[in-house]
């Protein structure tokens, strides 16, 4: 073994290591700072007087702001999984720690819609998360342009203009109501959810390494936002989809969910011949 040879390997263990304390680092960091985040993914769904016995924090004339909530459990929840997949072979799920950097990015873009940006609100999960993708052990794998899975593309280009229109029209209202008429801000959680719907969508229709954990996510949050408005019409007040986009919505998630479970399966099948 050469000198050369030897720095390199020696290299790419101190950046292997390096990669692994800093996923190490951000997960916990992530862990405690929205902890109070991941419940909201399962106790939205209880009846109203069971939330409202949990959610101690909140009225009934609160209700409107359960989807808000909800929605602040799938980005924490988003954060979090795509950092921790990245302990065991980071190099299978790349995609995972795209749509983990996809949630910082569009929470950001959802401030600056409502014109409520700070960059303390977004940076210290923005810097840590790129950090890991500086380090990641694929790293060229976040700027190689992708091939992309055209049955799973297409549907997310029919869903992003009703989704971009609709984050327009949630940022209008929280311009209009302003910090008083909003619950802990969490109209900027409404802007935010659809960009991030797409931008997991469009990542899991891509050939990078991990794209199914990306699709998964972009049908959880489509399907979270469609049925609490189906269940919980009194979230209409506020953000949630009227019935007719909310079923369109549960289609989506079937034709995309579709699409990416044949993808899946074909790949399957040409890995084990």
């Amino acid at each position: 073994m050469t000198k050369g040879t030897m720095s390199v390997g020696v290299g790419g263990r101190v950046r292997r290591v390096t990669f692994r304390v800093v996923i190490g680092i951000t997960a916990a960091f992530l862990l405690v700072a929205l902890l109070p985040a991941y419940p909201l993914l399962f106790t939205d769904w209880l009846p109203t007087e069971a939330f409202l016995a949990i959610r101690t924090d909140h009225t009934a004339a609160d209700m409107p702001h359960r989807l808000a909530s909800l929605a602040l459990g799938v980005i924490a929840w988003g954060m979090l999984a795509g950092v921790v997949l990245q302990i065991h072979r980071p190099e299978r799920k790349v995609a995972a720690l795209m749509a983990a950097l996809a949630v910082p990015v569009t929470l950001a873009l959802g401030e600056m819609l409502t014109g409520t940006y700070t960059v303390m609100g977004t940076a210290p999960f923005l810097l840590p998360i790129l950090a890991a993708c500086a380090l990641h052990p694929a790293a060229r794998e976040f700027i190689r342009p992708p091939r992309l899975d055209w049955s799973m593309l297409l549907p997310v280009v029919a869903a992003a203009v009703p989704w971009i229109l609709f984050a327009l029209g949630v940022a209008e209202t929280k311009r209009a109501v302003g910090p008083e008429g909003d619950v802990d801000n969490h109209l900027n959680f409404m802007v935010s959810i659809p960009l991030m719907a797409v931008l997991w969508g469009l990542i899991g229709a891509t050939d990078k390494p991990g794209w199914p954990f990306a699709a998964a996510a972009a049908i959880i949050a489509t399907a979270c936002v469609a049925l609490q408005s189906l269940i919980f019409p009194s979230v209409l007040a506020v953000a949630g989809l009227p019935p007719v986009w909310a079923w369109a919505a549960v289609a989506w998630c079937l034709a995309y969910g579709a699409a990416a479970w044949l993808r899946f399966r074909r790949a399957r099948t040409a890995g084990s011949q």
